[in-house]
C-alpha cells in the first residue's frame, strides 16, 4: 500500500515537472520567403509572434547581409549594424526585408523577451546562403554574442533529476 502511494506522489511530481515544460514553446518562430536567395535578392522573413503582450524581439543577420525594411511602425525598430530590434505591443506577426550580399552564408539569430511573463528565449536559427552556396564559417554572426538560455531549462533538469533519484531508489 505504501509503495502505491509513492508512486502516486512521484507520478504527481513528475507530472508537476512536465506540464510547464511542455507549456514553454517558443513565443516566436521566423520563416523566410527562401533560404537561397540570388545576388543581390531582396527576400522576407517573417516572424509569428504568440501571446507576447508587451517585449520585444532582436534579429541577427549574417555578415553581409543588409536590413532593407519593415512594416512594422517604424519608432518601433532599431537598427544597429547586423542586429534589428523590433518593440512588440500586441502583435501577432512582424515581416521585413533582407538583401542578400553578392555570396555568402550565414545564420540569422535572434532572441525575444516577454516583459509581462518575465521570460525569455531564442528563436531557432535559420540559414541562408546566396544561389544555395553555404560557406561554412563565413556570415556567421560572431560566437561572442551571448544567449539567452531557455526558461525550461530548469525544469527539464529537475524533472530528469527526480527520474533517476525515483529509479535509483528502486534498486
Amino acid at each position: 500500500m505504501m509503495r502505491s502511494a509513492a508512486n502516486r506522489l512521484f507520478c504527481l511530481a513528475l507530472l508537476l515537472m512536465v506540464v510547464p515544460v511542455a507549456a514553454c514553446g517558443t513565443p516566436v518562430t521566423r520563416s523566410l520567403s527562401t533560404a537561397e536567395p540570388g545576388t543581390g535578392e531582396v527576400f522576407t522573413v517573417s516572424l509569428a509572434v504568440e501571446g507576447m503582450t508587451l517585449g520585444g524581439v532582436v534579429e541577427t543577420l549574417p555578415d553581409g547581409y543588409t536590413f532593407a525594411g519593415t512594416d512594422h511602425p517604424d519608432d518601433r525598430v532599431l537598427v544597429r549594424g547586423q542586429r534589428v530590434a523590433f518593440a512588440v505591443t500586441n502583435e501577432t506577426s512582424i515581416t521585413y526585408s533582407v538583401q542578400a550580399p553578392a555570396s555568402g552564408s550565414g545564420d540569422i539569430i535572434g532572441a525575444w523577451e516577454d516583459f509581462i511573463a518575465e521570460s525569455h528565449g531564442e528563436i531557432p536559427p535559420s540559414r541562408v546562403a546566396v544561389d544555395g552556396i553555404d560557406v561554412p564559417g563565413a556570415g556567421d554572426p560572431s560566437p561572442t554574442n551571448a544567449r539567452a538560455g531557455s526558461p525550461c531549462t530548469a525544469l527539464i533538469a529537475v524533472a530528469g533529476l527526480l527520474l533517476v533519484a525515483y529509479r535509483g531508489g528502486r534498486r
